[in-house]
């Protein structure tokens, strides 16, 4: 994410936040929520062994920050300079229509989006950016069911607009950048890439995805090609290997150039030891080489996480996850080594995936030249409520940030605290508190060296 800093401006007067004030922030907040958020579902069979379902999915969000970008404040692309503490809503609307027939089967929906406020402190979307776009268009075929016949292959082949997940979202999860006129960065309810191809094996315990895939403008249209294989272990979790080759780009605008690029990977997604069931491993290692219009590719990424559950009231359940992200130690050559985070998310496993930090995995590392450490407990003390909080060291993996130069790497440490809530079958509700101290890496290409506070609120209906 190409988000470019420039020298600090002229030292400015600076006040202190008071929990009064934030208080009153808060309750500002709160109160955007006034619009429900809903999902309705209508369903209609209008022959043996077809259905036609419709429902529409709604949902808002609502953001405060202090010290947003270590106080110089809001970022303004078309300005250039910065100014003040962002607070910013989020609406998105989605209808949907599904179709199946017999062994095909068909999707369309369609998703309006805006922001309003202040927008997000980077300046990827701002108030007033919003519209509507086609979401998901595609058509499928599909053999059968693997519960008719589990030693029987089943082929299923789709075509059309659509979103593909691979593991848990570290390469492969969102092929739209929702920034700009989308008006969604912090919701993102666009997912889906603009053109797909895919084909999908399930037999016994082995899975495969061959596909063709192009991401969204907004995303420098990366069109590729590649192929996903799993090995699903019997109780849970599962083996992964992925490869794909970056057949073409548009010209870069959010990234670096990405033509000629070949991604690798294999992984691991919660496997259960057969010896001790309350622990779950997960990681995955990859690779990027190649050679393109632009350069070469030499960087890599990893990362190497262990969960225990604990057989104790509330269910707890605690994680440490060491990650590692390449930089480039001379931004100026023809090779590029720092790793390109490609169309990562967070849909799978929820808070601290890979927005790695609600501060500075969401506005200022991007899995991108950086070395992690994160710890993460969380617990259910209700069936309905799922309470967590996660602390997060991070270093640059080379001495620059998106460029700029530094003398040290220690970037930040942060806390966040966050609450899922069920408030009734049809009602979830879900928000974070994020604390994030800068070190001196960031404060030297920042420019500035304020604690960044994030206050988030969102919620769903479903009917």
């Amino acid at each position: 994410m190409n988000l470019q800093f420039r020298p600090a401006p002229t030292p400015r007067e600076r006040s202190v936040t008071s929990s009064r004030h934030l208080f009153s922030r808060c309750v500002a907040l709160a109160s955007a929520f006034v619009l429900p958020c809903a999902e309705a579902e209508w369903r209609h069979a209008p022959s043996p062994g077809s259905e036609i379902t419709a429902r529409v999915n709604a949902a808002t969000v609502g953001v405060t920050m202090d010290g947003a970008n270590l106080g110089r404040g809001r970022f303004d692309r078309e300005s250039g300079s910065f100014d003040g503490d962002p607070t910013w809503g989020e609406m998105f609307v989605q209808p949907i229509v599904r179709g199946t027939a017999g062994q095909w089967y068909g999707e369309v929906s369609a998703v309006g989006a805006i922001t309003f406020g202040d927008g997000d402190p980077t300046g990827f979307t701002t108030g007033g950016d919003g519209s509507w776009d086609v979401e998901t268009l595609f058509v499928g075929w599909r053999s059968g069911d693997p519960a008719d016949d589990a030693d029987k292959p089943v082929i299923d082949i789709s075509v059309g607009r659509q979103a593909l997940n691979i593991g848990d979202g570290f390469i492969i999860d969102d092929g739209n950048f929702d920034a700009g006129d989308d008006g969604g960065v912090w919701l993102v309810p666009r997912q889906a890439f603009q053109r797909t191809l895919l084909a999908r094996i399930d037999y016994r315990a082995v899975h495969a995805d061959l596909f063709f895939l192009e991401a969204d403008p907004d995303n420098d249209e990366p069109a590729f090609a590649g192929a996903n294989l799993e090995y699903r272990f019997e109780k849970q979790g599962h083996l992964g290997l992925l490869h794909f080759h970056i057949l073409d780009t548009d010209t870069p605008t959010t990234f670096l150039a990405r033509h000629g690029m070949d991604v690798s990977s294999v992984r691991i997604n919660d496997y259960r030891l057969p010896f001790a069931s309350q622990i779950a491993l997960w990681g995955e290692a990859a690779q990027q080489r190649g050679d393109g219009r632009s350069g070469a590719f030499e960087s890599s990424a990893w990362y190497a996480e262990t969960t225990y559950h604990f057989d104790l009231p509330w269910s707890p359940r605690l994680s440490y996850r060491h990650a590692y992200f390449s930089g480039d130690a001379n931004p100026a050559d023809n090779v590029r080594q720092d790793y390109d985070p490609l169309f990562y998310g967070f849909d799978v496993r929820g808070w601290g995936t890979w927005f790695q930090g609600e501060v500075t995995g969401g506005w200022l590392l991007f899995n991108n030249n950086q070395r992690n450490h994160l710890v993460h407990l969380a617990a259910t003390p209700r069936e309905n409520l799922v309470v967590g909080a996660i602390g997060g060291s991070f270093r640059l993996a080379e001495s620059n940030y998106l460029g700029t130069p530094v003398t040290d790497r220690a970037f930040s440490d942060e806390i966040n605290v966050y609450a899922d809530w069920w408030a009734s079958s049809r009602v979830f509700v879900t928000g974070a508190v994020a604390m994030m101290f800068p070190g001196e890496g960031a404060i030297q290409a920042i420019g500035d060296d304020e604690n960044f506070h994030v206050l988030e609120l969102a919620i769903y209906y479903f009917y």
